[in-house]
């Protein structure tokens, strides 16, 4: 588009015609010339995905508080360990074809309690309705044990 004189605006065609042999083509810079033109597009592409997995963690039920890492090898396990999350929470929406936050209510449902005797540590299970029940079915998870751990107490040297 250029400006005549006159103020009148002109459509440049030959501007045009050029400019549509790139569309729908990225056009990607990088000061590493050390690297090839797909590893820099490969790059690129994963950068995407992951910035679009963080969008949509903010957006889901996973409560998520802010991490701060500077080692290389710690930023990507936290990564990874988003995505993951991710990942599991959109395998369950998908095998119980409903949302997360409906999922997860059911699920808090299921607790384990901790309890002691004289002689005794143990942790039970609590009853779990029906529709945790088929939940857990559906998400083609056993349900847990009703006693979930047995651990016989050191009696201390002054009972003795």
């Amino acid at each position: 588009m250029t400006i005549t004189k006159s103020n009148n605006i002109r459509i440049d065609r030959k501007s045009i015609r050029e400019a549509k042999k790139y569309d729908g083509k990225w056009v990607l810079e990088t000061n590493d010339d050390t690297i090839s033109v797909e590893d820099a597009a490969c790059g690129y592409k994963g950068l995407m995905i992951i910035e679009r997995c963080f969008r949509s963690l903010k957006r889901t039920q996973i409560k998520m508080t802010p991490m701060f890492h500077w080692v290389p090898r710690r930023i990507e396990t936290h990564v990874k360990i988003c995505i993951l999350a991710l990942l599991i929470e959109r395998v369950a929406e998908i095998s119980c074809d409903e949302p997360w936050s409906r999922i997860r209510r059911k699920l808090e449902e299921l607790q384990i309690s901790q309890f002691h005797t004289t002689e005794y540590r143990f942790f039970r299970r609590n009853e779990i309705s029906a529709k945790t029940s088929n939940l857990l079915k559906g998400l083609n998870i056993s349900t847990p044990k009703m006693l979930m751990g047995l651990e016989k107490l050191q009696k201390s040297t002054s009972e003795m």
